[in-house]
């Protein structure tokens, strides 16, 4: 089984840290052995708003939990905490995490290939600026604090305001293979993902079905996935990915503080 989560943002004010930690102890540490794999796809850490340390520090009990989890744990970075790329080239032998920039797995001969999604953001709606440069400016937003993590939350905020996804996308369906709104409703980054010219930007292979984050909009469209994310100014939240037999299933967790 592997099970896959994005977006949790750990240090935002939104971030619904208490959820994950109860998903972790009660879902992640009895669910998953020594064959599974835990995949944590980038922006689990929010560098960008707060220094480093600090949402380490306050977090310290549900990462101490991913640290001890007897399973395969994976970290893909994201752009929020594009930083611990630097940890892995600083220390080579580095044996905390399986830090990466992307993740290839399979699950009963089929083939998953796992970004965090940035990279699509960038080649849908950033042109001129590229991978490179993107990846250069996140560093330096996981360096600046608060000020201008803040600027750069509220420009995400106008974004998508702009795009106006349609009413349906609210709400979705937790069936296997469901998208919650037609294809001609997907922004361009979606449609991006779900076609196959992804495979010449990304490297995929012809049967690698791709599993990404970043936008908080969760859906299972064919061969293609988004985890959505941890935070409760998404329209949906505490979403994640579960794969078993090969099968791709969008899954809510349901916490109570009960």
């Amino acid at each position: 089984m592997i099970i896959v989560i994005s977006d949790l943002h750990l240090g935002y004010e939104e971030c619904d840290a208490a959820a994950f930690n109860d998903f972790v102890q009660n879902y992640i540490s009895t669910k998953l052995g020594t064959k599974d794999h835990f995949v944590l796809l980038g922006d689990i850490l929010d560098f960008w708003r707060r220094k480093n340390i600090d949402p380490m520090l306050e977090n310290q009990s549900v990462l101490t939990k991913i640290l001890n989890l007897k399973t395969n744990v994976h970290y893909v970075i994201g752009n929020h905490d594009y930083y611990m790329v630097k940890i892995k080239e600083r220390f080579p032998e580095y044996r905390s995490l399986d830090l990466r920039r992307y993740l290839r797995l399979k699950d009963n001969n089929s083939k998953f290939f796992f970004i965090h999604g940035y990279e699509l953001d960038v080649l849908a709606n950033y042109e001129p600026l590229t991978l490179d440069e993107y990846e250069r400016i996140s560093e330096t937003l996981c360096r600046a604090e608060n000020i201008l993590g803040k600027i750069m939350n509220n420009l995400w905020g106008v974004k998508k305001k702009l795009q106006k996804p349609p009413e349906e996308r609210k709400s979705w369906r937790r069936r296997k293979g469901v998208f919650p709104s037609p294809m001609n409703h997907m922004n361009k980054l979606e449609r991006f993902s779900c076609s196959k010219v992804r495979n010449i930007f990304l490297g995929l292979e012809k049967d690698e079905k791709l599993i990404f984050g970043h936008t908080h909009n969760p859906f299972i469209h064919e061969d293609t996935a988004n985890t959505g994310s941890w935070v409760k100014d998404a329209p949906q939240h505490n979403t994640y990915i579960r794969i078993d037999d090969g099968e791709m299933e969008l899954c809510k967790w349901k916490y109570s503080k009960s």
